[in-house]
């Protein structure tokens, strides 16, 4: 009998120690602090939340304007998050990629989403729209401006409008997804352009 109840106690103490570590990890994701962003918020009205983040990286602005015009090879440059991304139609400055993503902080049944999004390019006002296509979670809206950083480097202003379709468990989720994402583009750019090491590709399953 006292060896049933020391190992109960054991299983109880290893789940209460995963649920701590998972609702730090969360918390974490959903603040958002991250060198990447420099300046920021998330606030959500009604359905709907509104993302603003600064971003700063040191390389000129052509070749980082250059670089978010590629998000097809965000499985190449940012394996850890990204397992497949492709382009399903590209007509002038106009792209759709297809991209098949993981977020380890999501719940099961959430982690791996696909999500098709179109992307047009305005080379003139160095600024890149995007918006999702009929994706299950959310209708998300984005928009980045690129302009000289004056300290050298490049500024981008990152705006997003995500109208939630299907709610997460908890608010801090929501947010933590939309930021990792956010900042999984900017480390596939910054890897795109030789400031970071790419990550190895995750096992297969």
């Amino acid at each position: 009998m006292k060896a049933l109840v020391a190992v109960v106690a054991v299983v109880v103490l290893a789940i209460v120690a995963y649920v701590v570590v998972k609702y730090r990890a969360i918390q974490q994701a959903a603040d958002c602090r991250a060198p990447e962003i420099v300046a920021g918020s998330m606030t959500k009205s009604a359905d709907t939340w509104h993302i603003n983040f600064t971003t700063r990286i040191n390389a000129p602005l052509d070749r980082v304007f250059e670089a978010f015009q590629h998000p097809e090879r965000a499985a190449e440059l940012a394996p850890e998050n990204v397992m497949k991304s492709t382009i399903v139609k590209d007509e002038g400055n106009t792209k759709t990629v297809d991209v098949i993503g993981k977020l380890d902080i999501l719940p099961p049944g959430f982690k791996v989403q696909n999500l098709r999004t179109e992307y047009t390019v305005y080379p003139a006002e160095h600024r890149i729209t995007g918006h999702t296509i009929d994706f299950k979670l959310a209708d998300i809206s984005s928009e980045y401006r690129f302009e000289p950083a004056s300290a050298g480097g490049t500024t981008i202003q990152f705006s997003q409008t995500s109208k939630q379709k299907q709610n997460l468990p908890t608010e801090a989720l929501e947010k933590g997804a939309l930021c990792e994402t956010y900042l999984t583009q900017v480390r596939a750019v910054e890897r795109a352009l030789g400031l970071a090491q790419a990550s190895e590709k995750r096992p297969a399953g």
